[in-house]
């Protein structure tokens, strides 16, 4: 008979592994040294989700859970935070967020809800601005995805970027700029500004850029293959 696990058994199974006489790597680890793994993990769950592979979404869901259970464990070790404070948490902030399911709020339909979700989310962080908002945005998330958040936000709170045909101009005078520059820094300050632009002409033709860039990827990938043969 397949063995039933809980996640429950999750949490005994670290406790173990970084317990006395467990395993010697999994005890040395630390927040910092395998922080970018919840990354990495997450990842590779986005890419089974986009195949559908639905066991293989099973399996690279389970790898981000460990993620979140092994720092719970190192938080508990370190008398900083268990599994029971990431249930508590979570728990309250989707009750707290939805009080059109769990209050008497009445929405309309789903885009009310996400400016609900929004207000909630600004009032519990103390944010009284849309650009307290946009600081509130990690600086860790792939660059192409926090410029599209920043935007959209931007958008939201009434800002207009110029129209595609315009951005493109800007960024044909960007290359020319580059063109005559040998600065690194220079040449830096305007491969950002490029990039910036193009993240608004993928957002006004509804296009995600991070997704946008990574099929680019694997089709050069393709291509290349190609070449080397």
């Amino acid at each position: 008979m397949e063995n039933k696990y809980t996640i429950d058994d999750l949490i005994k199974i670290v406790e173990k592994l970084r317990g006395e006489g467990g395993c010697p790597w999994d005890i040395e680890q630390t927040h910092q040294s395998i922080k970018h793994s919840i990354i990495e993990e997450g990842y590779e769950l986005i890419e089974t989700l986009d195949e559908r592979a639905w066991e293989k979404v099973a399996d690279e869901s389970g790898d981000l859970l460990l993620q979140i259970v092994f720092h719970a464990q190192i938080g508990k070790e370190n008398g900083e935070y268990s599994m029971d404070d990431v249930y508590k948490a979570v728990c309250e902030k989707m009750i707290h967020r939805h009080p059109h399911v769990f209050g008497d709020v009445k929405v309309k339909d789903s885009n009310e809800v996400l400016e609900n979700w929004s207000k909630i989310k600004r009032d519990d962080r103390g944010q009284k601005t849309v650009a307290q908002d946009m600081e509130a945005v990690s600086a860790s998330l792939p660059s192409l995805m926090r410029a599209q958040k920043i935007q959209g936000k931007a958008e939201k709170g009434g800002y207009v970027f110029s129209e595609p045909s315009v951005a493109s101009e800007t960024v044909y005078n960007l290359i020319d700029v580059l063109a005559k520059n040998t600065d690194k820094e220079v040449a830096e300050k305007y491969v950002g500004k490029m990039l910036f632009e193009v993240v608004s002409i993928a957002k006004k033709y509804g296009v995600d850029a991070e997704t946008a860039l990574n099929k680019q990827t694997e089709a050069f990938i393709h291509e290349y293959s190609k070449y080397e043969k």
